[in-house]
This record gives C-alpha cells, sequence and structure tokens, in this order.
C-alpha cells in the first residue's frame, strides 16, 4: 500500500510538472506575425443607419462605411447601388473592425472603374458585449440583426441578396440567422473568420449552449450535414472534391436553405484562443485554413485575422468575383451557388477545374528532349522566347512517379502539357504540335517571403493507361527576365513512401527514417498511421548533409484525411528554425476509423540542391502545449471534483482541539482518491453508454492520460489553494477587513456590529445575501457572502489561533516552574486546578483552627485528621498523575468544530468562490446592462439562491458537529464527483447545480441528524 501511495505521489508530481511545462511552451508551434497592416486611403467614416428597432435596442446601431467625402452620408437620402454585405462582430469587437475590409473594397472598385462593380459594407455595433462568456447576449444580437438585415433590403429598390461576414461570435450569430427560412432566403453567402461554429470555447452558461443547441436543430431541418465516416478520405486525390461540393455538381440541393454558401475559415497556429478544431461545422459548403490559402500563406491571430490586408484581400477578390451587374447599373450577387462555389473554390483553395481545349504551336524551333531520370535546368538571366523541353513517359516499369518544378511561373500560367510527340524531317527534333495543358495537377506551394512553387506530381502508369497515344510530358518555361527553370525527379514510389507509426508518449529518443537521400530528390512522402488525438504531436527533423548552396527551401504539406480543409503548409529554411516541422491533427478522428489504411499523410517537397536526413521523434513540448490549448476548459470540473473529494475526507476526519493538528489547512487535500474517480467513471460511461438508462455522458472519447494529467494539477492547484487562503486568514485577515470597510463604506464599529450579527445569527446572512441576489444579481451576492464568510473565518482562526499559542505558553512556564507536566493547559484542566486551590485553602483555614484548640482530645482528633487529609491529597495527587501519563481515547477529546474545524470551511469557502467565479459573466453583463435599463436573465440565480441559503443553514448550525450518518454524506459527495467528470467538463455551466447540489446535502445532513440524535436521547 505504501509503494502504490509514493507512485500515485510521483503521478502527481510528474503530471504538475507536465502541465506547467506545457504552458511555458505555449508559444513552440506559434510562427511569427507575418500579416502586412491594412491602410485607409481616407478618413474612415461610419454613417448610422436609424430605424425603428434602436428604441428596443439602444445601446446597438447600424452603421455605413465610406471614407474619402467630407461631407456625411445618410444612407436613407442616397441612391444605394452596390451589393451589400454586412460585417458582424464578434465578442468584445467593435463595429469599427470592418474598416480593413470595406477600405480594400473601397480601393478594388476605384482601382477597376471599368467594371462597374462596387460593394456596400454595413457594420453593426453590439457595444463590445462579451457574447462568447454571456449566453443571453446572443439572442438580442440575433434579433438586431435580422431587423438590420431587413432595413438594409429596404434601403435599395429591388431585393438584393446579401453578404454576411462574422468575425469570432459574429460568424455563430450569421449562421443563427439562417433558422429563420424568411430571412434566409435573402442571404446570399456567409463567410465566418475564426467563428466557434459547432461549439462554443467555454460553454459558461445555459444560455449559451441552448443557442448552441437550437441553432443546430433548426439547421438539421433546412440544410443538409456532412459528418465524416471511416470511409472518409480527402488525402486519396490531389482533387478528391468534398462531399458539399459534390453533392453541388450533382445539384442535390434538397434542403430549403442548401442554397446559400457556408464558408469557414481559421487562422491557425497563431490563433491560441479558437483553435483550428472549432473554426469548421457540419453545414459549412468550404473550410479553408489562412495559411493554406493562396496569396496568403500566413497564420492569423484572433484579432489581425480582421485586419491582415493578404487575407482582406483575398475575401474582397471573390465578393468581387460572384458580383454582377444589372442593367439598372445596381450591383447583386449572383445567386447561382455552383458557380459561386467554384469561385470560393478557386480564391480560397486554388483548385484549378482541367481543360479541355488542347494547345497548338507552330514553331518548331527551341525544342529540347531529356531522357534523363534527375534534371535540374536553369537559366539564371532568364529567357527571351519561349522554352519546350520533352519528357519522355516510357520509362522502366517501377519508376512510376514523376516530380517536376518549375521556378518563377506565374500562377496562370500553362506550363505543363501531355503530347504525341513527332520527328521534324530537317533537324530530326522531337516536337508536339498539339498538347493537353495538365496545369490542373500543378500545385502552389508557399514559399516563405519568396514566390510561391509551382509542383507537380503525376503518375506515369496511369498517365500511359489513360492516354495511349502520349509519348512526353511537355514543359513549357515563358519568356521571362528573371532567373527561371525546373526541377525533375523521376523515382520508385516504394522508395519515397514511407510508413511511420506514432510513437508512444514514453518512447523517447529520435528515430532515423532517411539516412541520407540522393542528390536531385524533390519529393518524399510520409504516411503516419495512429496519430489520432489532437493533443498528440510529433516533430519531425530534416538536416542537410551537403548543399551546393548555402540557402535552401523544403515545402511541407500536411494532410488529415478526415479533415477537410486543414491542410498546412510549412516552409523550413534551415534545421533550428523556429517553429519546427510538427504534426498534429486539428480534430480527433471519427469512430472505428483505421488510421492504417487512411494515415496522416506529410508530402516533403525538398530542396533537390542538398542531401538530407530525416528523422522523427514525440514533441513533448508541442504535445503539452496542445494539451493545455485544447482542455484547459475541462479544469474547473475536475477541481470541483477535488475538492468534493477533499470535503468527504475532512467529514471523516475531526481534529483534537489544542493540537497542532488543528491548526493544519490542508487536512484532506494531500490525497490521490480523486484518481480513482476518473478510472472509475470512464468505466461508468461505457456501462451508461451500453444500459442507456442514464442520460448520455459528453462524447468526449479522448485518451485517459488527459484526464489524468488535468486532474492531477487540479489537486495540486486545490493544496495550493487551501494554503492561499489559510495564509489569507492568518496574515492579512484585517487588511482585507479594512478593504471590505472602504468598499462597503462602514465604519469601524458598524462593521464589527454587522459581522458579531452574522456569526451569531448566521441566517441573517442567508436572508440578506438572498435579497441582494433576487434585487440585482447572483454574483453580487456571492461576492457579499464570500466576503462575509471569509471575514467570519478570520476572525474565529485569529481568536483560536491566540488561545492555542497562550496554551503553549502557559504550557512551557509550567514546566519550567515544576508545577505541572507536560500538558497544555485545556479548558477542563484550567477549572480542575482553580477546584484544587479552593480545597487547599480551605484545609489551611481547618489547620489554622484546629492549633488555637487547647483540648486534649481535640489535639488527638487533630492529628488523626491531618493522617486522613494527608493520606487523600496522596491519593488525590497519584490519581492526578495517571490520568495524566493514560492517554485519551479518541471519543473523550475535545474536537474542533463549528468554525473551529478550519479545513472543512476552508474547502467550502474554495467551492463558495468557483461558483462566485462562474457567475462573473453574468455580474459583468448584469453591470453593462443596467447602464441602458435593459433586463438579462441569470442563469446563476437558482443555484446561487441555494447555495446562499444552505451556506447561512450550515453556519447557524454551527456545522460540522460530530454526528451520524457521514458514510451516507460522503457516498452520495463520492456520487456527485462522478456526475462532475461525467457531465460538466464540457458544460461547465453545470458547475453550479452540483456545487448547490453539495451545499444542500451538507445541510440538511447537519439538520436531519440533529434532530435524529436528539429523538433519540
Amino acid at each position: 500500500m505504501i509503494a502504490f501511495r509514493n507512485c500515485a505521489v510521483l503521478v502527481i508530481i510528474a503530471s504538475i510538472c507536465s502541465f506547467l511545462y506545457g504552458i511555458f511552451h505555449i508559444h513552440v508551434e506559434v510562427e511569427p506575425n507575418a500579416c502586412r497592416m491594412t491602410y485607409m486611403f481616407g478618413q474612415p467614416q461610419f454613417a448610422r443607419v436609424r430605424f425603428d428597432a434602436n428604441k428596443q435596442f439602444p445601446n446597438y446601431g447600424l452603421y455605413y462605411y465610406y471614407e474619402g467625402v467630407r461631407q456625411p452620408v445618410d444612407p436613407h437620402k442616397m441612391r444605394m447601388t452596390g451589393a451589400p454585405v454586412i460585417f458582424v462582430p464578434g465578442n468584445a469587437g467593435s463595429y469599427k473592425q470592418a474598416r480593413s475590409l470595406a477600405s480594400v473594397a473601397l480601393r478594388k472598385a476605384r482601382d477597376n472603374p471599368e467594371s462597374g462593380i462596387h460593394l456596400d459594407y454595413y457594420t453593426i455595433d453590439y457595444d463590445e458585449e462579451l457574447s462568447a462568456l454571456y449566453g443571453g447576449y446572443m439572442y438580442h444580437q440575433r434579433s438586431f440583426l435580422k431587423h438590420c438585415i431587413h432595413t438594409i433590403l429596404s434601403l435599395y429598390k429591388q431585393p438584393s441578396p446579401i453578404v454576411l461576414i462574422g468575425h469570432s461570435m459574429g460568424g455563430k450569430l450569421a449562421q443563427s440567422v439562417l433558422t429563420d427560412a424568411q430571412i434566409g432566403h435573402y442571404i446570399n453567402s456567409i463567410i465566418s473568420i475564426s467563428t466557434p461554429l459547432d461549439q462554443p470555447v467555454l460553454n459558461l452558461d445555459a444560455h449559451l449552449s441552448q443557442f448552441y443547441a437550437e441553432t443546430h436543430e433548426l439547421l438539421s431541418r433546412t440544410r443538409t450535414a456532412t459528418h465524416p465516416t471511416s470511409t472518409t478520405n480527402v488525402c486519396q486525390s490531389l482533387h478528391q472534391k468534398s462531399p458539399s461540393e459534390q453533392r453541388i455538381a450533382n445539384q442535390e440541393l434538397s434542403a430549403s436553405l442548401d442554397n446559400v454558401l457556408l464558408i469557414s475559415t481559421g487562422g491557425g497556429n497563431r490563433d491560441l484562443l479558437v483553435h483550428a478544431g472549432l473554426t469548421t461545422s457540419q453545414f459549412n459548403d468550404l473550410h479553408a485554413m489562412t495559411s493554406a490559402i493562396p496569396r496568403v500563406s500566413l497564420s492569423c491571430d484572433h484579432l489581425s485575422a480582421v485586419w491582415c490586408l493578404q487575407f482582406m484581400q483575398v475575401i474582397n477578390r471573390f465578393l468581387f468575383s460572384i458580383a454582377q451587374r444589372r442593367d439598372d447599373s445596381t450591383i447583386i450577387f449572383n445567386s447561382n451557388k455552383q458557380r459561386n462555389m467554384h469561385a470560393a473554390l478557386s480564391h480560397f483553395v486554388k483548385q484549378r477545374t482541367r481543360q479541355q481545349s488542347m494547345f497548338s504551336f507552330q514553331t518548331h524551333s527551341n525544342w529540347h528532349e531529356e531522357r534523363r531520370m534527375v534534371i535540374n535546368k536553369f537559366f539564371a538571366n532568364g529567357l527571351k522566347s519561349h522554352y519546350h523541353e520533352l519528357i519522355g513517359i516510357q520509362r522502366p516499369e517501377r519508376y512510376k512517379k514523376l516530380a517536376i518544378e518549375a521556378l518563377n511561373v506565374e500562377s496562370d500560367e500553362n506550363w505543363l502539357f501531355g503530347c504525341e510527340s513527332h520527328k521534324d524531317n530537317e533537324t530530326e527534333l522531337n516536337y508536339c504540335d498539339k498538347a493537353t495543358p495538365l496545369t490542373h495537377l500543378v500545385q502552389r506551394l508557399t514559399n516563405g517571403d519568396n514566390a510561391p512553387r509551382s509542383v507537380a506530381l503525376l503518375d506515369l502508369h496511369n498517365l500511359r493507361k489513360t492516354y495511349r497515344q502520349w509519348t512526353h510530358v511537355m514543359v513549357r518555361l515563358p519568356a521571362v527576365s528573371q532567373r527561371t527553370g525546373y526541377n525533375l525527379d523521376i523515382y520508385d514510389p516504394k522508395e519515397r513512401i514511407l510508413d511511420i507509426r506514432m510513437p508512444r508518449w514514453y518512447a523517447y529518443g529520435r528515430r532515423t527514417i532517411v539516412n541520407e537521400t540522393l542528390q536531385g530528390t524533390l519529393h518524399y512522402r510520409l504516411r503516419i498511421s495512429e496519430l489520432v488525438e489532437p493533443y498528440q504531436s510529433l516533430r519531425i527533423v530534416i538536416e542537410p548533409l551537403q548543399c551546393l548552396q548555402p540557402n535552401y527551401r523544403i515545402t511541407a504539406k500536411l494532410c488529415v484525411p478526415w479533415a477537410a480543409g486543414f491542410d498546412r503548409y510549412q516552409t523550413l529554411t534551415s534545421p533550428d528554425q523556429k517553429p519546427g516541422l510538427y504534426i498534429n491533427v486539428p480534430t480527433m478522428m471519427p469512430r472505428h476509423y483505421n488510421t492504417t489504411l487512411n494515415p496522416v499523410t506529410l508530402d516533403l517537397y525538398l530542396d533537390p540542391i542538398c542531401r538530407y536526413r530525416i528523422s522523427y521523434e514525440y514533441s513533448y513540448a508541442d504535445a503539452l502545449s496542445r494539451l493545455v490549448l485544447e482542455f484547459y476548459g475541462w479544469f474547473p470540473a475536475h477541481l470541483v471534483c477535488v475538492l468534493l473529494i477533499v470535503l468527504r475526507k475532512q467529514l471523516d476526519k475531526f481534529q483534537p482541539a489544542g493540537s497542532f493538528k488543528s491548526l493544519k489547512p490542508y487536512v484532506g487535500y494531500l490525497q490521490y482518491t480523486s484518481l480513482y474517480i476518473v478510472t472509475g467513471c470512464r468505466l461508468l460511461k461505457k456501462l451508461i453508454l451500453n444500459l442507456k438508462v442514464l442520460p448520455t455522458p459528453e462524447p468526449l472519447d479522448y485518451s485517459i492520460n488527459i484526464s489524468i494529467i488535468i486532474q492531477c494539477m487540479a489537486i495540486g492547484l486545490s493544496i495550493v489553494a487551501a494554503l492561499g487562503v489559510w495564509l489569507s486568514l492568518t496574515l492579512y485577515g484585517n487588511a482585507f477587513h479594512r478593504l471590505a470597510l472602504r468598499l462597503t463604506r462602514l465604519s469601524t464599529s458598524g462593521s464589527n456590529i454587522m459581522i458579531s450579527i452574522m456569526t451569531h445569527l448566521p441566517i441573517t446572512l442567508g436572508i440578506l445575501t438572498i435579497a441582494i441576489a433576487l434585487a440585482t444579481c447572483s454574483g453580487l451576492a456571492l461576492l457579499l457572502a464570500f466576503v462575509f464568510y471569509f471575514l467570519m473565518l478570520s476572525n474565529a482562526y485569529k481568536d483560536y489561533l491566540e488561545d492555542y499559542l497562550w496554551q503553549k505558553a502557559a504550557n512551557l512556564v509550567h514546566m519550567a516552574t515544576g508545577t505541572r507536566g507536560t500538558q497544555a493547559p485545556t479548558n477542563d484542566s484550567r477549572s480542575t486546578n482553580a477546584e484544587n486551590e479552593c480545597e487547599r485553602e480551605q484545609e489551611l483555614e481547618q489547620e489554622l483552627k484546629l492549633e488555637t484548640s487547647d483540648d486534649s482530645d481535640a489535639i488527638e482528633n487533630e492529628a488523626t485528621e491531618d493522617q486522613q487529609q494527608q493520606q487523600q491529597h496522596d491519593e488525590q495527587q497519584q490519581q492526578q498523575r495517571e490520568q495524566e501519563q493514560q492517554p485519551e481515547s479518541e471519543e473523550e477529546k475535545e474536537c474542533c468544530v463549528g468554525l473551529q474545524n478550519f479545513p472543512f470551511h476552508i474547502t467550502l469557502l474554495l467551492m463558495l468562490l468557483v461558483q462566485l467565479l462562474l457567475s462573473v459573466p453574468t455580474s459583468l453583463a448584469w453591470l453593462r446592462s443596467r447602464r441602458h435599463g435593459i433586463v438579462l436573465p441569470d442563469p446563476c440565480l437558482l443555484t446561487s439562491i441555494v447555495v446562499l441559503g444552505s451556506l447561512s443553514l450550515l453556519l447557524q448550525l454551527r456545522a460540522p458537529q460530530k454526528l451520524r450518518f457521514y458514510w451516507m454524506l460522503s457516498i452520495i459527495l463520492y456520487f456527485f464527483a462522478g456526475i462532475v467528470l461525467l457531465y460538466c467538463q464540457a458544460a461547465i455551466y453545470r458547475l453550479n447545480y452540483v456545487i448547490a447540489g453539495a451545499f444542500v446535502m451538507l445541510a440538511v445532513h447537519q439538520s436531519l441528524a440533529r434532530l435524529i440524535l436528539k429523538m433519540l436521547h
């Protein structure tokens, strides 16, 4: 048992260190910010659009953006002719964030006046409300957004479809508008930027959870959802279409609002607020990460996503591409979803369609043919005319793959073809008079600050089988003045496609998969199996061994087979580059998915000027940092679970009064029993899913390692919090008292009277705080209760500590004088000493009376009485020594009950603090709404009233007392701890009900057990 306890302690310490290590390395995968700032060409101005709903929503507003105009603009008096776009800000977002998008659109319209296309940008002011923390805002904001849509439609002579662009929670608002079918028909497209679409980042209140649930249910009726299955693999082919695109191509738009184009985008590794896995939705048509979007190719943090110039330009290019001009010179967005989808693909994915037409070549000059397997051909000074190179596709059978790269070729240039060659009679050189373009097979890869790399991977076996008349692949380099050329690598795929199994977390060390590549190698593919959870991370190390030039570049492309739209690109220019090449997945793999058949693929496009060594290792820094970023929301649930287990342990241990143990604040906190709850809940969850009797637990099928690490961190934090509260009680109690006086503006006498009333009649605390909760908000009442509870404990602990020190000092004095034993003078012992002194005084008085008597009989009687009294005195002293030496039994000791049981009350104080922190978003919403007279629902009101009433009852009963039936209460607390881990890790707001239930059960136990004890006596 001791060995197991030591192992549990080591596991707890190691988990705490691991979690802290992950916090310190939170930026290990974050790349530098490469976004360019968007600047306005004129003074940005916002014209208020007023309508009737402004009275209903006095703190909200709708604005029209314009710049470069001195006179104020009134949209109601103008003839609005542009295509309308509405920007919806997110959590704490400002309506002024739309200026980057709108300014780029204005500049694009002015730079291309011949097209006549321009956009009208509108933006909404939500008073910078914290909609991600308090769900009550979402319903108000959605209602106002609907009014804005109706108002904007009324500004145009003919109804014009609207595009909504939502940032952060604004994207969820835009998506939720589709639940109203009447509004949905006026929506053309929705673009969400870094938006948690299907689940919130932190589910802090019931209203936010209800908003997401209602939106999901209503969208399920109006749109077709797509889910990854066990056979989904978006990495099998470069041109495999997503399920939504296949439905569009087949005209399978069965649901009523499938004609609305939904595009979601994520910021990537720099966005630490909304991680990549939350930015997609099952109702989307297209998803793209900014690092994979052509002409962006960088990661955006949560705020820079609305001002990053590269990203703003791509969004506006897409909007201009789907806009068209009417006969009356007004601009509208095209309603053909298939056409809009192709435009979105070309701008956000750059997936080029196959060209059916063939190219004809009149000239037979400047034609060349290469038969080598590896070619690196460059023209340092450029080319004056087109250069044609023929590469034969008739190769040995095992050389099935051809990788080719063109340097400094424009993205719209057709430079790769397939053709049937002919021999020129005069020059006897092969040429092609007609060729089929293969540019749809070309990928534009990011290349850092340099121009993108144009790379194509061809399967020679399939080319020969499909196009039997073809003899060559043709490279046609355009005439340019800068350095140009191409690289060619024909290889056996068995040598270049390597399988890797994801190492276990305990597998330490680096493993080499390619000791040395050949000179001229252009492509390698790594297939990684058993990489299934978001926190897992693999680090790929590519070391250049020998290079022809000092500068090289390697482009890595990561594809997750079950997650469409999460392709990731990274350019490496040195082996020690930061961040390194880390491989991880954005979402957990679907159930019953086989990663051996459908592995995560990593394509390495090497620079052929170097030889490389390729190795891999398990990345602890990145794995732990991702664990912190992905699962920090579970921490409140695990902390409450630990506090419940600690509370159960404290109810079993009542420390003796006057002992040093009674002063220990961490009694019950040094435990590892809560780890049993983690493993037990895993088994219980499987049982519940099979029996289908209880409500379904949260679908969090992650590794148990995550729960253990977070649970151990919660144990460590509970110990630190208990010690912090204890130090605050002992050292800073007076300081907090003075601070409370300043905040409440009470005098010292008034505060003493208040605390005295609360201490002797705690039920008044419950009445006062409940009244405050009903009149204002629950957070304010909980804060007041926490302050009074803290001050009560501080005063009680201060008095108890003074008595303890006085007893120890008196004990030392008695030991020095030899008048007492080593036992500390308790209250009972003090009364016994007083009685003994009175008896001795009576004995002295009797002795004086007897000495003055002259009677001889009295003298004899006096001697006899002296002997009897001396014998009786000796017997009393002997009996007293035996009692001092005999150890008292546990039942006879005076125990710390009531406010003297400080560990118990410290735990209750921490649980009250958790309840207070959970109500902070509601309190902030109440404070902001008071300015405008808006009444918002309080989701914490009921549970707060229950907690406040139960706490006042516990203090009134001087809980805890040594009563019966604590074993039943222990079982209930274990049950609550299990509920927390099964149902409250993601739904944090449910912790309010668990904490309230724990307070209620404590109050009921103390009341009923006391009543039963009285009935028995």
